[in-house]
Parts: structure tokens; C-alpha cells; sequence
């Protein structure tokens, strides 16, 4: 383990730590928020999931937004006033008891780190542009770090008082922050100084193969749409496991324990099955290509599976399956726009991505809940499975414009 710590960049091990906090502060939050509305601020359910919309939203229109900013305002200038912006944010929700103003709050709370979704992404692009997926599955992994550890600190600071999750956040954000205005700068002259080196390195020696065209002048932008439309796919069918298979285990007598122990096997597969997903990625998906059409499938069978389950056994197989799609499409799909993102666009890309995963998370509780009232829980699940075999198809027609792409290139430069 060590080794393989080690065999990452300085400039990439500090960013996976720094995503180990940041979402570490985040998930003192979140787990949280509905029992706050509900219970403290005195609010229905209802209420708090339709909060709960909005802020997705807010997020949505953050990361877009953090994304262009990352481009062309500055990678600094953008993590400083998004950082600053949510720790102001966090002490306000933490002190507030007027619901409009937290309403008012949580969709800030959601834009300003919305701005800094993308950023994490963007930065292993740009520290380590050759690192590919590597880089970003170890983001990745990170922030479910985060998760897991701010999940149960957030429990222990609401024992003590509501406000200090919101407190606990804040703090985080500023150990981040500073973080990135110590080390950050240098880094990234370092990596601009590598490129530039690159740049200008002697051409190969005749006879070689010609290499691949550089990074495109513009996005390849049918590319990036099926992609974003196959995240979105996913992301509707990975919610709902979140919104209305709860509340289905519920109704065959699955206990609230047992479900909050599905989230346990969920992070703790993604922690310490980093092997098995390494051999399945060497066994099954040697190309990023390969490993997001298996993890589409496999989300499938997830469903198909739930669909034929009224045990607790059957959705425990159901969630380890899904987590292993999960561990194969979620950095699969930024590591792959990555690849066809110009020099100077990573920020906009990647928030681009962020954004299509908060879309996600907007329409898949509404559309899980108008299906699973129409035509049940069976129903429902073979929608959502023919749903993933959609995202199949996005995934796989997304290279012929990135070849198209290329072949124009090539072209190009030719003439």
C-alpha cells in the first residue's frame, strides 16, 4: 500500500489529502440536514427534500459556473472566493434559527461549493495530465475517505450541538484552503514549467509511429454530451437506492439499521476493494471505454437482481454489484473528457461532469417516485435497468466523434 502511495506525484498525494478533508467538512453536513429541518427548524419532510432539490440545483449551477471561473479567472482567485464563500455560509447556517434565512443559505451553501466541485478533478488534470484515470480514481477514493470519516464525525459534533457540524465544515474548509495557498502556487508553476519543457522537445526519430494529434483546439462536444448523458443515466438509477428503495426495504420489514449498513459495505468496498476493482479493471477493462460499458452492465444486473429480491441477502449482492459499477463508472468518466479536453478548459470539463451528477440527483428521486407509484417496485426496477442499458449505448457511440475529431486533426495539420 505504501508503494503504491508513494508511486503517485507530490503534487497528487497532497491534492488526495486535501479531498480527504474537504470531504471530510462536507459530510459532517450532509447526512444530517433533513433530520435538522425536520426536527430542529420544525419543518415536514417534504419540505426538507424539496430543500433538498434546490440546493442540488444551486450545486448544479456552481459547478458550471466554478468550472469556467477555474479557466479564465484564475485557478487561485476560484478556490479562494469558493472556499471563503462556504465557510461564511457554513457559520451562518450553524448560528441561524430563521428558516427563511436558512432556506436562502443552503442555496448559497450549494452554489459556492458547487464552484468548488470541479476543482478537485481539474487539478490532478492539470498536476498530472499523463496520470489518466490513476489520478482521478485516487481523487475519488479520497473524497469516499472524506465520506466515511465525516459521516461519523458529524454524528459526534450533533451530540454536542447541531451548530458545530456547520462549524466542523467551516474548519475543514480552512485547513483546505490554507493548504492550497501554501503549496498549491508552486505546483502549479511547476506543472505549466513540464509542459512548456514538453512543448518543445525534439521531435521523435523518423521512422516512429506518428503520434496522436494535440490536445484538440475545441471540445468535441458530441463526445462530451453522450458521455454526460450516460453519467446522468447512472446517477438516476445509483439514487435510488437513496430516495425510494428505503423506503421499499422498509415495507418488507428491512429495518432502518440494516439499510445504514448497506452504506457501510458501499465505503468500505470502495476503501479496501481497490484490488479486486484493479484486477476486474486488468481482467475485464483494460481501456476506459471498456471500464465504463461494464460498469453501465453491471449497474444493470444490480437492478435485475433487486427486481427478483424480497431478502436482506438480496440487497446486500445487490449493493456490493452496484458499488463495483460505481468503482468503475464515477472516475471512468471524467478521466475519459479529460482526454479530449483542450489545455486551458479542464475547470469548465470537469464542472461540466460535477454538474451532470448533481442532474442526476435532481431528476432520479422525482422520476424513481412518479415510476415506483405507477407501476411498483418491480417495475421500477426493470425501467431503471433498461435505463443503464441506455447509458450502455452512450458510452459505447461517444468514441466515433472523438475519432471523427481526430481524423480532422490530422487533417488539418497535414494541409
Amino acid at each position: 500500500m505504501r508503494q503504491k502511495w508513494e508511486s503517485y506525484p507530490s503534487s497528487i498525494r497532497l491534492l488526495a489529502i486535501a479531498a480527504v478533508i474537504f470531504s471530510t467538512g462536507m459530510a459532517c453536513i450532509w447526512p444530517l440536514v433533513t433530520i435538522y429541518i425536520h426536527n430542529h427548524l420544525g419543518k415536514p419532510l417534504t419540505v426538507a427534500g424539496f430543500l433538498l432539490l434546490l440546493n442540488q440545483g444551486a450545486f448544479l449551477i456552481g459547478s458550471i459556473i466554478g468550472g469556467m471561473l477555474f479557466d479564465r479567472w484564475g485557478k487561485m482567485r476560484t478556490i479562494v472566493v469558493g472556499s471563503i464563500g462556504g465557510m461564511l455560509i457554513s457559520v451562518s447556517l450553524g448560528v441561524t434559527q430563521d428558516f427563511t434565512v436558512y432556506v436562502l443559505l443552503l442555496l448559497l451553501n450549494g452554489l459556492f461549493y458547487g464552484s468548488l466541485s470541479p476543482v478537485m478533478n481539474a487539478l490532478a488534470v492539470v498536476l498530472w495530465p499523463e496520470g489518466g484515470r490513476k489520478g482521478i480514481n485516487l481523487i475519488y477514493v479520497s473524497l469516499n475517505v472524506g465520506v466515511a470519516a465525516g459521516s461519523a464525525l458529524g454524528g459526534f459534533l450533533a451530540s454536542v450541538s447541531f451548530a458545530w457540524t456547520f462549524f466542523g465544515n467551516a474548519i475543514s474548509q480552512v485547513i483546505v484552503l490554507t493548504m492550497f495557498m501554501l503549496i498549491l502556487p508552486r505546483q502549479l508553476k511547476l506543472a505549466e514549467q513540464k509542459r512548456q519543457l514538453q512543448a518543445t522537445a525534439p521531435e521523435q526519430a523518423e521512422g516512429e509511429l506518428l503520434r496522436q494529434p494535440q490536445q484538440q483546439t475545441k471540445v468535441v462536444w458530441g463526445a462530451l454530451l453522450l458521455l454526460c448523458g450516460g453519467l446522468l443515466i447512472s446517477w438516476i438509477v445509483y439514487v435510488q437506492w437513496t430516495t425510494v428503495l428505503s423506503t421499499y426495504m422498509q415495507s418488507l420489514g428491512i429495518s432502518l439499521r440494516q439499510y445504514s449498513l448497506l452504506w457501510t459495505l458501499n465505503g468500505g468496498l470502495i476503501l479496501f476493494g481497490q484490488p479486486l476493482i484493479a484486477w476486474v479493471i486488468r481482467r475485464f477493462a483494460r481501456t476506459l471505454k471498456a471500464q465504463m460499458l461494464l460498469g453501465a452492465y453491471i449497474f444493470a444486473l444490480s437492478m435485475l437482481i433487486l427486481s427478483q429480491s424480497t431478502v436482506y441477502a438480496g440487497f446486500v449482492a445487490g449493493m456490493f454489484i452496484m458499488t463495483l459499477g460505481e468503482m468503475l463508472v464515477w472516475p471512468a468518466v471524467p478521466a475519459v473528457a479529460a482526454q479530449f479536453t483542450p489545455e486551458g478548459r479542464e475547470g469548465f470539463i470537469q464542472g461540466l461532469i460535477a454538474g451532470t451528477g448533481s442532474a442526476g440527483r435532481m431528476v432520479g428521486p422525482l422520476l424513481g417516485a412518479f415510476i415506483f407509484q405507477s407501476i411498483h417496485a418491480q417495475g421500477l426496477l426493470f425501467v431503471m435497468a433498461g435505463l443503464c442499458l441506455l447509458s450502455v449505448a452512450f458510452f459505447a457511440f461517444h468514441t466515433s466523434f472523438q475519432k471523427r475529431s481526430q481524423q480532422i486533426s490530422v487533417q488539418n495539420q497535414a494541409s
